[in-house]
């Protein structure tokens, strides 16, 4: 059985970045992998998933976030017995965006962290508990200072991926305060089995966030993911 290993960041958190510097890992090892980005808006639920994230139905705020994490829960209940397959069939399945950020996504939503805290652990039993969605054996979160993600969604976000938006603006990335609140509830995830938090810029005060090359990030993680493929 392949491992599952799954990333996660904030909007224009460089994710995209290091998922291409862990799959040049993975094809220099010999490593055979799939790779899916989530949600896929190839089936019924991710067209609805579509529609919310263009704005159709309200919000953020309009749009009750029980029914939002059901639709993200659905559109990877339905692509389950492909993603089965390919743990059978490869030696890892990479899946950009999963459980845990659903957990991060509508725990913003709510104003405290008791509040917060319940919808996360209601997802997760709802998503690896009910519906019995494989655990992942490493998932990755890219840690950005706000005011960096701030500064990269002033500019205009293009690529195939962005297909689903029909020429409009993501309502996630439209609101930087709830982005602060998304950044929250992943760090509150550390807890979590096998869920990392890996910094991308230094700490320091005097350094002004100074980012880390996109190597030197790999390099934080890098036996973590080796020790997961084990």
């Amino acid at each position: 059985m392949g491992k599952l290993i799954t990333l996660s960041a904030l909007d224009a958190g460089g994710k995209g970045t290091q998922l291409e510097l862990i799959k040049k890992y993975f094809l220099n090892n010999n490593i055979r992998f799939a790779y899916l980005h989530f949600p896929t808006f190839t089936n019924e639920a991710g067209k609805v998933v579509a529609a919310y994230l263009r704005g159709e139905y309200g919000n953020i705020n309009e749009v009750d976030p029980v029914f939002v994490a059901n639709i993200y829960a659905m559109n990877r209940f339905l692509y389950l017995p492909t993603l089965k397959k390919q743990l059978e069939e490869f030696d890892v399945v990479i899946l950009d965006r999963y459980v845990f950020c659903n957990m991060a996504y509508q725990g913003a939503k709510y104003n405290t962290e008791t509040q917060s805290s319940i919808m996360r652990d209601w997802i997760n039993e709802f998503e690896f508990g009910f519906l019995e969605l494989p655990y992942p054996d490493l998932n990755i979160f890219f840690d950005v200072p706000i005011e960096i993600i701030e500064d990269r969604l002033k500019n205009k976000r293009e690529g195939d991926d962005r297909k689903y938006l029909n020429g409009k603006t993501d309502i996630h990335e439209t609101d930087i305060e709830f982005q602060k609140k998304v950044r929250e509830n992943y760090l509150a995830l550390r807890n979590y089995e096998n869920f990392i938090v890996v910094s991308c810029t230094s700490s320091d005060p005097n350094d002004d966030f100074a980012p880390y090359t996109p190597e030197g990030v790999f390099k934080q993680y890098k036996e973590q993911l080796k020790h997961a493929l084990i």
